[in-house]
Formats: C-alpha cells, sequence, structure tokens
C-alpha cells in the first residue's frame, strides 16, 4: 500500500505535469483581436476565414472591416492561415492575384505585434491575430486558436 506521502509526491508531479502542458499551450495559442473601442464583441471561425478571404468585407454596423496580416513569412501567420484558412500564405497567391482583378485586395500587412496593436488602438473597424502572449489591455479577444 503507498504512503501517504508517495500518494502526495505523486498527485504534485501531475498538477505540475499538467501546468506544463497548459503553458506550452498557452504560448502557442494566438489571439483573434480588436481595440477596445470596437463594436465586435463576437467572432465564429467562419466569420474569421470570410474576413480574411476579404469575401465578407463589412460589419454589422455597416463599417468596413480592415482585416491585419503579419508578414507572409512571420511564423505566427503560418499558424494563423493554415489554422483559419487552410492554407499558407504562398498557397493564396494565385487566389489573391484572382481578387485583384475583382478590385479586392487582400489582408493589410503590418510588419510587428506592437504595430498591430498601435493600430488596433486607433481603427476600432480593425480586426488581427497575435500570440496570446502579446495581447494587453488595449485589446478585446474574440476567439483563441489553439494547434
Amino acid at each position: 500500500m503507498p504512503s501517504c506521502r508517495a500518494i502526495l509526491l505523486l498527485i504534485a508531479l501531475l498538477v505540475s505535469a499538467n501546468a506544463v502542458v497548459r503553458a506550452s499551450d498557452d504560448a502557442d495559442a494566438l489571439a483573434v483581436v480588436v481595440g477596445k473601442t470596437s463594436a465586435v464583441t463576437t467572432l465564429t471561425l467562419d466569420d474569421l476565414r470570410e474576413i480574411y478571404l476579404r469575401r465578407r468585407r463589412v460589419w454589422p454596423d455597416g463599417v468596413s472591416i480592415v482585416p491585419i496580416n503579419l508578414p507572409a513569412d512571420d511564423p505566427v501567420r503560418m499558424r494563423f492561415s493554415r489554422r483559419v484558412l487552410g492554407r499558407t500564405p504562398a498557397d493564396l497567391l494565385s487566389y489573391w492575384n484572382a481578387r485583384y482583378f475583382e478590385g479586392i485586395t487582400p489582408p493589410l500587412i503590418l510588419r510587428t505585434p506592437a504595430a498591430v496593436r498601435a493600430y488596433l488602438q486607433r481603427q476600432p473597424e480593425a480586426i488581427a491575430y497575435l500570440p496570446l502572449s502579446e495581447v494587453d489591455d488595449s485589446l478585446r479577444v474574440l476567439l483563441e486558436l489553439r494547434d
């Protein structure tokens, strides 16, 4: 029969292992965000896909949506594109070339999470994604994406 001390040690190890897994999940998690002044409070994954493929370009209140991407070679954008759009940024080149002739432009590109945060704070119509660790209290999280 295991001692009480052995059982407590086993419980402590399990709790510790669970915390490490959760921390790893948070490190890989992406947050879909808007600025605090945005009228948008909810969003589905399907809505997000339509917005980033520019099939949906207007919020319910009639304001034009401004989706923001990180650069195509950014690992965060790669994860977002695969998870939400089912394709890599390179796979989308022909899609955007075809949209160009329809007068539809791809999402705005900002170089850094800091630039994304600053833009979202000033532009309530904008939406973006960031690593969850880059989200601060100036932003509203609409969705969390985990692999």
